[in-house]
């Protein structure tokens, strides 16, 4: 994990993330949460 690091997110990646998750829970009908990390 050398090459990651937790990310830093604004309020507009959130909003992205968490449209994300409710697209993923009405297709598989299950509750995801997304973890955030980024490429250094």
């Amino acid at each position: 994990m050398e090459n990651y690091h937790i990310a830093l997110i604004t309020k507009e990646d959130e909003v992205a993330i968490k449209k994300a998750e409710e697209q993923i829970k009405q297709e598989t009908g299950k509750e995801f949460i997304m973890i955030a990390w980024e490429k250094k």
